[in-house]
């Protein structure tokens, strides 16, 4: 009966020894879809028209001399692009920026915001 006993623990052991396991996964890969929605490729040198067009319309805009800042609520971040008027007088995006959704949470790198598309 001992013997036994030992036999099945190390039977029990030896299987549990040859389970393959997973490498950890990060909460950066674990957040990004397979194939970005999104680069920031999409949104550099655009207009208002041309963001808007991909994006919907603003939750925010405001225009502050010539500069207008623009939030948009994507699935995992507030994206805010700010506009400057280029040589030609139109205002193109300059800057792109990935905020928290929620007050106090970590924000998402910008790649992972524009990654993961619209919300909704």
């Amino acid at each position: 009966m001992k013997f036994r006993a030992t036999l099945l623990l190390a039977a029990g052991l030896a299987a549990a020894g040859c389970a393959t396991t997973t490498a950890p996964v990060s909460p950066a890969a674990a957040r990004a879809p397979a194939k970005a929605v999104f680069l920031v490729a999409d949104f550099e040198n655009a207009t208002a028209a041309q963001i808007d067009e991909k994006l919907g319309l603003p939750a925010l805009t405001r225009i502050e001399g010539p500069g207008e800042f623009r939030r948009y609520t994507l699935a995992r971040c507030a994206l805010i692009i700010i506009l400057y008027p280029d040589d030609k007088g139109a205002r193109r995006a300059a800057t792109l920026h990935a905020g928290a959704l929620v007050s106090g949470e970590e924000a998402p790198t910008l790649d992972e915001c524009l990654a993961a598309g619209k919300a909704g």
